[in-house]
């Protein structure tokens, strides 16, 4: 009988252990390594400055419709809210890019004229 617990307990730790999903980055874990770091939250994600991103460079993205607009500047973690940016100033607009079937992952936004680029960061 305690063998059958012992192994059920075992088998149930292992399944615990495997099924544990993982946490994409955070404001607060970004910020820690890079306090510098040029990022935004979107829709629960943070994305980062891509504009030096080799295979971005590449790419010929236009942009789609407005999703918003950043409301604070911020380089502080806590409380790091959708639409909180640590480099672009309030007011500055976010948009899709436009074939939004295509790429989810990448936001643009614009500054004196200049389109930036934004990708998310995920886990995995």
């Amino acid at each position: 009988m305690k063998k059958r617990f012992l192994c059920h307990l075992i088998l149930l730790l292992v399944i615990a252990g495997c099924s544990a999903t993982p946490m994409n980055p955070t404001a607060k874990s970004i910020l820690k390594e890079n306090p510098h770091a040029d990022i935004l939250r979107y829709n629960n994600l943070i994305y980062i400055n891509a504009t030096n991103i080799e295979s971005v460079k590449k790419s010929n993205y236009t942009k789609g419709d407005k999703i918003g607009e950043i409301k604070k500047t911020t380089t502080s973690s806590i409380n790091f809210k959708n639409f909180y940016a640590t480099k672009l100033a309030t007011g500055t607009e976010i948009f899709s890019t436009g074939d939004k079937d295509k790429d989810t992952y990448t936001i643009i936004t614009e500054v004196n004229g200049k389109q930036i680029l934004y990708r998310v960061l995920l886990e995995g």
